[in-house]
């Protein structure tokens, strides 16, 4: 394997020797629920009564990304506040896994391709076409990337608790959201692609690099078949949300208590 110059482990070293601290003073748990909404973010962390993390890199007073700590189902999980985008958001997961995180849900948002996903359906990406360049620094192009298996029965079997429907299937990943053109819209719709976001395919290919689990459960937030039709910041796609947000807390349940299990 080719050496990496300067890699997480000795970036969070030297952070934590700066400060004067332990790495375990970070306070990054074993499981870690990313999102990229700071309300949503601050939300997880109130309703499991999270504390916010003193120590965590990104949480200086001049940074707006916060990490929170807190236990469910008996066990301890992380809420994080990640940039945008697929760089700076495996960047953070580069030094969360480097703190001890060995497995990530995110709860994002998506535009959808298909007119039978209208706003504020959910879907679990299972398999990325990859048009992002941070993927391509872990994994050949030619790889496909995917996400944990396990996570994503977890995830289904949550939704279906909660009276909701996760959606698999392919999910199109790119840095460049204002150049998501009709002809490629079309193409990927006629191919059955779900939607379109900026981290999924990354950070799925970081999960096979570095060994660990990552799922993420989308909530359409705007529709691309058509007219461009966005919900952001609307009652519809705060409802839909906030049942994301109760089908992620009872996946990470259902994780904390079958990792208990003989």
């Amino acid at each position: 394997m080719i050496q990496e110059r300067v890699n997480p482990q000795q970036y969070v070293a030297h952070y934590a020797a700066h400060r004067g601290i332990s790495i375990e003073d970070i306070d990054v748990a074993p499981v870690v629920v990313l999102s990229w909404g700071k309300n949503v973010t601050k939300s997880f962390a109130d309703q499991v009564a999270a504390h916010r993390c003193r120590y965590w890199l990104n949480n200086e007073e001049h940074i707006v990304y916060p990490l929170y700590t807190g236990e469910l189902g008996g066990g301890r999980v992380s809420f994080a506040l990640c940039p945008e985008g697929a760089p700076a958001t495996v960047m953070m997961m580069e030094e969360m896994i480097a703190c001890g995180a060995r497995l990530f849900l995110g709860l994002g948002w998506a535009g959808s391709l298909q007119p039978g996903n209208p706003i504020g359906t959910m879907l679990i990406p299972t398999g990325c076409i990859r048009e992002e360049g941070t993927s391509a620094h872990y994994l050949g192009r030619e790889i496909p990337v995917s996400p944990n298996a396990r996570l994503v029965k977890l995830l289904c079997s949550a939704a279906e608790a909660e009276g909701a429907r996760a959606i698999p299937g392919v999910q199109w990943t790119t840095d460049a959201p204002y150049r998501e053109v009709q002809d490629k819209i079309d193409l990927y719709r006629q191919q059955g692609v779900l939607g379109v976001d900026m981290e999924t395919s990354a950070m799925y290919a970081l999960g096979t690099f570095r060994e660990i689990q990552v799922c993420n459960l989308l909530v359409v937030s705007d529709e691309l078949w058509g007219e461009w039709r966005p919900a952001f910041r609307s009652s519809e796609l705060r409802a839909a949300t906030a049942l994301a947000q109760r089908i992620i807390l009872r996946c990470v349940e259902y994780h904390s208590r079958s990792a208990t299990l003989p």
